[in-house]
């Protein structure tokens, strides 16, 4: 079993780090490992590095830093707008943009957003355990909760093209929309989509385009997983 942990302090070759108590739990009383195994470092800076467990007690774990496996790779600029969901669903949206590459993830409030309160810290804790998962060596980015219309109206054409997945059937096609895209930035909407009032101001926004994802109405959640998707597996 492979054990990926991230940790808070620079990667050295030879250096000795001290995890975090919630490491020394997982380590100790989840997996029940033994001093001695391998285990592998991030910090979403230095890249990839091989440790040893040279010391796991009720108190503190100990890894001695051995050999970089990777370095850190260029950052990407996936930025992910999305309207707060319910809780499951929130935490399903955030883990699964952190596997498919999104920098980046802002709430947004709409007219129809019914979950206003968001743990930020579990969020966190789902971006991190995702990173680990999935061999991730960057850390995406959690951004404070803004207003749509304030999100629209600071939005212009020094920022990536703003893509919001549109309904009404006059989107573009993905092939179209991520053309030449290297950077990108996805607007994604609560259970009840966007009000009409809502509807008008993105398509009159600048540097927005609608995506038409197909002729099925999506699930919020779906509809934000799909659409990364098809931009970062192109």
């Amino acid at each position: 079993m492979q054990i990926r942990l991230f940790v808070q302090v620079s990667l050295n070759i030879g250096q000795t780090i001290s995890l975090s108590d919630e490491q020394v739990h997982y380590l100790r009383n989840v997996l029940r490992c033994e001093p001695g195994i391998e285990v592998y470092l991030f910090n979403g800076q230095d890249g990839e590095y091989t440790g040893v467990l040279s010391a796991l007690s009720k108190k503190e774990a100990i890894v001695q830093v051995c050999r970089q496996l990777k370095k850190q790779p260029e950052k990407q600029n996936i930025h992910l707008f999305f309207a707060p969901l319910k809780r499951d669903c929130s935490e399903l949206v955030v883990q699964k943009a952190t596997e498919l590459g999104v920098t980046k993830i802002t709430l947004v409030l709409t007219e129809y957003t019914s979950n206003k309160h968001i743990n930020l810290d579990r969020f966190k804790s789902i971006v991190l355990e995702s990173c680990e998962q999935c061999r991730r060596l960057d850390v995406p980015e959690l951004g404070q909760m803004v207003d749509l219309k304030t999100l629209l109206s600071e939005y212009d054409e020094t920022k990536p093209m703003l893509v919001h997945l549109d309904e009404t059937g006059q989107g573009q096609k993905a092939e179209v929309v991520f053309k030449g895209k290297k950077e990108i930035a996805f607007l994604t909407g609560p259970e009840g989509g966007f009000s009409e009032t809502e509807r008008n101001l993105i398509k009159n926004a600048k540097n927005t385009i609608g995506l038409d994802l197909g002729p099925r109405i999506l699930r919020a959640e779906t509809a934000s997983i799909a659409a990364i998707s098809l931009f970062t597996c192109k």
